[in-house]
């Protein structure tokens, strides 16, 4: 019904901070610099005076997983995540996006200098764990508007979940984003019987070593189950979802759930060919109710028409049909 994810919104306060991390270090090349339209705004629940700076970067114009700045000038915005350090008023097993995952060429040690030069704080790892036919090595920081970012380094990964192994001092585009889901049934219903993304490459509970890794990777006690799910569009090696669960430790939503206009992760962008279809297809499943379809002005001018859906966990999607 939809592709894998076509673009993800950051809010951002400082812009030109955020734009040189992604741009210039990261290589990440940028595709479009707009203002917001106010059909747009209206659809994201802004003011039609706010006046929003958009701009989307892409992995040498790679269209899916892209990362999409938006400008948040609202002195007291409202972070979507805040899970570490002292001023955290989330849990790490707090329901709702965790973290933006992205390759970087081996040694993962260099990437992390890197970066780390480049303002992000080094948070966990890095672990190397095995899970399915995937041999990762991976380290969490923290980005822009305090964004967790995950990197990961593919010892061993199929070519259906990695499109290509990044230069040296650069990353891929965001080639999944982990989500803290509260129900895995919930969440699978959602993903395969209302979105129809496959779930075939990963569906563990993971056991011994791999689990503690797993924990200290996302600052959990090492003896919390975990199981992962992995959604994706069988078309796409990126703009995964990752679905994480820890069971009896899973706490509640996040204080801040995703919407735009929040500083960090805010929304999700895919494509849908038929809007109809879609919410057709999730209210017949029970899986949303009312769900508008707008025409929109789009930042590249065309018109198209979105739906925004919330999902189980609180995500925010924005289908689109152009």
């Amino acid at each position: 019904m939809i592709s894998g994810i076509e673009s993800v919104t950051l809010g951002v306060g400082d812009l030109t901070s955020a734009l040189r991390l992604f741009r210039d270090v990261c290589g990440l090349r940028v595709e479009s610099d707009t203002r917001a339209s106010v059909s747009l705004l209206s659809v994201w629940g802004l003011p039609p005076y706010a006046d929003v700076r958009i701009i989307e970067l892409s992995c040498d114009g790679y269209a899916f997983g892209r990362v999409r700045l938006a400008e948040v000038t609202e002195p007291e915005a409202r972070v979507t995540r805040r899970d570490h350090g002292p001023g955290a008023t989330d849990a790490p097993t707090d329901v709702g996006p965790k973290a933006l995952d992205l390759y970087v060429a081996p040694p993962l040690a260099d990437a992390l200098e890197v970066l780390g030069a480049a303002g992000c704080a080094l948070r966990a790892g890095p672990v190397r764990f095995v899970v399915s036919d995937s041999d990762s090595e991976e380290a969490l920081l923290t980005g822009p508007a305090e964004t967790p970012l995950l990197l990961m380094v593919g010892h061993r990964h199929p070519q259906r979940a990695q499109r290509a192994v990044p230069a040296a001092g650069r990353t891929s585009e965001v080639a999944t984003v982990s989500v803290v889901v509260a129900n895995l049934e919930t969440t699978r219903r959602f993903y395969v019987d209302g979105l129809g993304l496959s779930a075939d490459d990963i569906d563990d509970e993971l056991a011994g070593d791999e689990r503690r890794r797993v924990c200290r990777l996302f600052g959990v006690p090492e003896d919390s189950r975990v199981s992962l799910v992995l959604f994706r569009d069988p078309q796409q090696p990126s703009g995964k979802i990752l679905a994480v669960h820890f069971h009896d430790r899973t706490t509640r939503e996040l204080a801040n759930p995703m919407r735009p206009g929040n500083l960090g992760i805010n929304l999700f962008s895919t494509r849908c060919a038929q809007l109809e279809s879609l919410r057709e297809r999730l209210q017949a499943a029970g899986l949303a109710g009312h769900l508008p379809i707008l025409h929109v002005a789009l930042g590249d001018g065309m018109p198209a028409r979105v739906m925004l859906t919330r999902g189980p966990n609180g995500e925010l999607f924005e289908f689109i049909e152009r």
